[in-house]
């Protein structure tokens, strides 16, 4: 090759590999296999939130743990619906799997609200007890059983404070007067009346306009979720008082997933395990620097000393549904360690 222009000479050697490819014998690694079974996974937040980093985690495991027989699409942003929406898609079949607010899971059995009741959580350690030992177990078996669909790992919103656009939140009087957006569930409605405020329910979908537009004045959600969504450009006032610990599940359709060879089916079940304690991890390093975030942009930060006076407040929540969800479901609960 002495002598050939340095550009002609790349050509060559080039060509020269390309033909070497094509002659090449093709070679099976039978561990790594086709894509035979495909899911759509919905969820309805952007890419940026840490709901969209726990789907990405579990569809890499997915595809690991099955090597390559089962692959996961993930369509965020509502595309394929709104939570409550794709939540009753992939009971039916038309989806085959979506990741919700566990609020929005709870329709078909009401012992599942038992994760929102407010203060219900003591810490994260309270929550991955109950998510990862005997009582989500058995819990999500009886789900189920009721629903039809499998909950196969749970993510979070983490610990939910109040953001708004009136003033800063000390203790539950400071609510009196302030329309306050909440999903579509009765429990997290009757709360936030035992506190003061005017909840209204609106969807996620539908929220920003909403908030430009003054049919709210604010919601609650955790740090990173209100920097990431940007309602921080409007809403100037962010006091954390976690009445809630925003748990997620991926549910899915339980003719896919029993469609599945048991191999399968055990690859999915741990990638939804170890994908919903990644998530977890992820969303709580988020939320510390969230605060932080937030008051750089500009947002008024604060948290309670005290939070009895709130707890005290929402005593009657758990009176009221403390038939519906089951007395023993509640105990289990604030038990587990």
């Amino acid at each position: 090759m002495r002598g050939l222009i340095p550009g002609i000479a790349g050509a060559v050697f080039a060509l020269a590999a390309s033909q070497a490819m094509a002659q090449a014998p093709e070679v099976e690694v039978p561990y790594v296999k086709e894509a035979t079974k495909t899911a759509r996974l919905a969820h309805g937040v952007t890419e940026q939130m840490a709901y969209h980093t726990g789907a990405e985690r579990f569809a890499e495991l997915v595809e690991a743990y099955t090597q390559g027989a089962v692959k996961v699409d993930i369509y965020p942003n509502a595309q394929l619906g709104l939570e409550q929406d794709t939540a009753k898609d992939t009971q039916l079949g038309v989806l085959e799997m979506t990741l919700v607010a566990i609020n929005n899971a709870s329709m078909w059995y009401p012992p599942l609200d038992v994760t929102i009741l407010p203060f219900m959580f003591r810490d994260r350690e309270h929550v991955n007890a109950v998510v990862n030992g005997p009582v989500g177990k058995d819990l999500f078996e009886e789900y189920h059983k009721a629903s039809g669909m499998r909950i196969i790992s749970v993510m979070e919103w983490g610990d939910r404070g109040v953001l708004n656009s009136k003033r800063s939140i000390e203790e539950p009087s400071d609510f009196e007067g302030i329309k306050i957006r909440l999903p579509k569930n009765s429990v997290m409605l009757d709360t936030y009346n035992a506190l003061g405020a005017n909840p209204t329910a609106i969807d996620w979908g539908e929220l920003y306009g909403a908030l430009q537009q003054g049919v709210a004045d604010g919601l609650e959600g955790p740090p990173h979720g209100m920097v990431d969504m940007k309602f921080t450009d409007f809403l100037k006032f962010y006091s954390y008082v976690p009445v809630f610990h925003g748990l997620a599940v991926v549910l899915v359709n339980d003719d896919w997933f029993n469609a599945l060879t048991p191999a399968q089916q055990e690859g999915v079940l741990r990638a939804g395990r170890e994908a919903g304690d990644y998530q977890r991890w992820v969303s709580a390093k988020a939320h510390v620097g969230g605060l932080g975030q937030m008051a750089e942009l500009g947002v008024t930060v604060n948290a309670p000393e005290n939070l009895d006076a709130f707890m005290t407040a929402v005593e009657p929540v758990w009176d009221k549904y403390r038939d519906d969800i089951g007395d023993e479901w509640i105990k289990r609960v604030e038990s587990a360690e």
